[in-house]
């Protein structure tokens, strides 16, 4: 089973990475990188530029980059349904949720691509055009660069729960259409309104979403806030609420699968 796995998901890789909608996404968030100099200008002014990473992310990987991962995933196996593609594939002795998870892996691949795309893109222009030593106040180190760099990789880290989450939503509703335009539009649309009713309903401790922010140590410690530790207080529930969401939908994805018929 699992060399099935990797061998389509070896397949979903060389498939995706020719196509010129794979690349859109990392284009749009290295323009978005590039963009936040506008708003957070970076000089040799002997101070840290904690807070221009910090803007880059937000708008490299908020709302663009979540549109971004979910218009990409939502496609995956609509597409598939759709041109009927997905009988080709599974010709082959390839079960369908085998099939499902090399799907999930190719999303996960994707938003792993924006996270390390983004971080790795304002790092560079911090250390290129500004200067990355460490938060002072007063004249001493309250954190040091190592010790910056430790915090934004814990919340990049963090960050990939509600992403897997985020990606298996995204097939599920993939599954559930044979338009690609179709499954992005429920896809954005609900994910948008559980966002708009999940504070008034006061269901947000137990929604995905809600821990797709995952920065606030490090914001906290960029603006010289002392003595914080390398977790944030709610580390446990940004690891079991996504999981728990992740395998609901994958499992609903699954069934869904099973039973749908393959033919247009």
């Amino acid at each position: 089973m699992i060399h099935r796995i990797w061998n389509a998901y070896f397949v979903e890789l060389c498939k995706g990475i020719r196509l010129r909608f794979t690349w859109a996404g990392p284009c749009l968030v290295a323009a978005a990188v590039l963009a936040a100099m506008l708003q957070s200008p970076i000089e040799r002014d002997g101070v840290s530029d904690y807070r221009f990473v910090l803007d880059a992310t937000a708008i490299a990987l908020g709302m663009l980059g979540l549109l971004l991962i979910v218009i990409f995933c939502s496609g995956l196996i609509a597409s598939e349904l759709g041109r009927g593609t997905i009988r080709l594939v599974l010709v082959r002795p390839l079960r369908r949720v085998e099939f499902l998870i090399a799907k999930l892996m190719w999303g996960m691949t994707f938003a792993a691509v924006v996270v390390v795309l983004a971080a790795v893109g304002s790092w560079a222009l911090a250390l290129v055009f500004g200067e990355m030593h460490g938060v002072e106040y007063g004249g001493e180190i309250l954190y040091t660069g190592a010790g910056m760099a430790g915090t934004y990789v814990a919340a990049a880290l963090f960050a990939m729960f509600p992403l897997l989450a985020l990606v298996a939503y995204a097939l599920f509703i993939s599954t559930l259409s044979r338009s690609h335009a179709a499954a992005i539009g429920w896809a954005v649309g609900l994910w948008l309104l559980l966002d708009m009713v999940k504070n008034p309903l006061g269901i947000q401790p137990f929604v995905f979403s809600s821990y797709l922010e995952t920065w606030q140590i490090f914001a906290q410690r960029a603006d010289g806030f002392p003595e914080l530790g390398w977790l944030p207080e709610d580390a446990p529930w940004i690891v079991i609420v996504p999981a728990i969401w992740t395998v609901a939908f994958v499992a609903a994805a699954a069934g869904i699968l099973q039973k749908r018929s393959l033919h247009a």
